[in-house]
């Protein structure tokens, strides 16, 4: 067993972050809600595979536990960089706690305390996919989905680009029964790759790609791309899907087509201004 320390500039919530949407119940990820511990197994670039579990003992403070052969410290790095990418650690709440705190100090209170973070996978490429399967169709689908492309396909771990397009769409729809997904998920893993925007592991090549760019992939769409953007800490937009729809619908008595400037007000926090309030109502949430 590797142990390895992490520290943070901001606070940093594990539960909160983890618990903040329904990623963590997609394959490989693993929660312990008993002890508070994250796990997944990860196949490292050099080929190796490792089961990283990740643990909080403070704010500022992640402790990371490798089930590994002997690795070099450029894997080290590797599952380092992978962790931070999780929790999004790179993320600067700042600005984000300025704008809360003139319309919601509750949610300028939560994001000090760490809050804020919504759950990444290991690579963009994988956030991409993950959302292309939650598109029209219910909850239980995605999970099966996302469950066949991680043990049919990637063997325990989520594949790769160049692993999605060598197996191809028929075994996509006919094996792993992705349905009309199977073109989809084909097609974009290659117009990701030969468009340069990741590497064949899924790793975004430069910066944070653009909501424009997203929508000029064929099959993406305004909440897919929205979604996408949140992921890479763009937060002007709000996803519109079926529980955003509910949930203002109830709340505040608006229709789809009004949210965007319901939340007008919070500028490139949009999404935080929708998404934080209702995290904070459902927890009953006080600090």
């Amino acid at each position: 067993m590797i142990q390895k320390r992490i520290e943070c500039l901001f606070p940093t919530s594990l539960y909160h972050t983890v618990t903040a949407h329904g990623w963590v119940k997609l394959a490989p990820w693993r929660w312990d809600s008993g002890t508070n511990e994250l796990s997944r197994p990860e196949r490292l670039g050099t080929g190796k595979l490792a089961f990283v579990r990740v643990a909080q003992p403070d704010a500022r403070t992640f402790i990371v536990e490798i089930e590994a052969q002997t690795l070099g410290q450029s894997e080290l790095e590797d599952i380092k960089s992978i962790v931070k990418r999780w929790l999004s650690m790179d993320w600067d709440p700042r600005p984000a706690m300025r704008t809360a705190k003139t319309l919601n100090p509750c949610i300028a209170h939560f994001i000090k305390h760490g809050g804020g973070r919504f759950l990444r996978c290991s690579t963009f490429y994988e956030d991409f996919l993950k959302t292309v399967c939650t598109i029209n169709t219910n909850w239980a689908s995605t999970r099966r989905m996302v469950s066949s492309l991680v043990n049919r396909l990637g063997d325990g771990v989520f594949p790769t680009p160049l692993e999605v397009i060598e197996h191809g769409e028929g075994f996509l729809r006919q094996e792993l029964r992705l349905g009309f997904r199977a073109r989809v998920v084909a097609e974009l893993s290659r117009q990701l790759m030969d468009q340069g925007i990741v590497d064949c592991r899924g790793n975004l090549v430069n910066t944070n790609p653009r909501f424009e760019d997203l929508l000029g992939l064929k099959g993406i769409g305004q909440y897919s791309a929205s979604h996408l953007m949140m992921l890479c800490h763009e937060f002007g937009r709000v996803p519109i899907d079926s529980e955003v729809i509910r949930y203002c619908k109830d709340r505040y008595n608006i229709e789809p087509g009004d949210v965007q400037t319901f939340f007008a007000a919070w500028g490139d926090y949009k999404f935080l201004g929708y998404k934080l309030n209702q995290i904070i109502e459902d927890t009953n949430w006080g600090g």
